[in-house]
């Protein structure tokens, strides 16, 4: 005796597949986004305060000591560094203490300007506040009080030995 298929078990294979091949380019097509949005921003914002050029002045009011990570969120050189240093950051737990600030889109000069005419406490510090890839500045009582340039090159222990020396609150 011959077993007969029934024609809707055929139209429920075709469907399984349509919705397999379906579903298969959608979570391709989310993972080229997500993929591209990281590629174009940084990691830092998911566990710091991200932070304008023209609020800083506003947050110097209320915060008189921080450190300012400043750095482009395009930079792709700089992706592996950023994703060790938000898990420093999250190891020390100064989460609080961090603000990221991005430069793509900010006029990098009059922003180096400002950070040199308004916020270094000597001229020693204002030689030291230059363009790099990404720059880390500690601010004490509303003043730049140590500046490390390039931080991309530092190693991550070398920077937490830095962190902790500089007596964050919870480092």
């Amino acid at each position: 005796m011959k077993k007969e298929i029934p024609y809707k078990n055929y139209i429920i294979l075709v469907l399984v597949f349509l919705m397999t091949i379906l579903v298969t380019f959608y979570v391709r097509d989310w993972y080229n986004t997500t993929k591209v949005y990281y590629a174009q921003n940084s990691v830092m914002t998911k566990v710091v305060k991200e932070i304008k050029s023209e609020e800083i002045s506003n947050y110097i009011l209320e915060n008189q000591r921080f450190i300012l990570y400043v750095s482009s969120g395009q930079n792709s050189q700089i992706k592996d560094f950023e994703d060790e240093f938000k898990n420093l950051i999250q190891n020390l737990d100064i989460n609080d203490d961090v603000l990221y600030m991005n430069l793509d889109g900010v006029n990098t000069g009059s922003f180096y300007d400002l950070l040199k005419n308004n916020y270094s406490s000597n001229a020693k510090l204002k030689n030291q506040i230059v363009s790099s890839d990404s720059s880390l500045y500690l601010f004490t009582d509303g003043k730049i009080v140590n500046v490390l340039n390039n931080v991309s090159d530092y190693s991550i222990k070398r920077l937490e030995n830095i962190i902790k020396s500089w007596g964050l609150d919870n480092a």
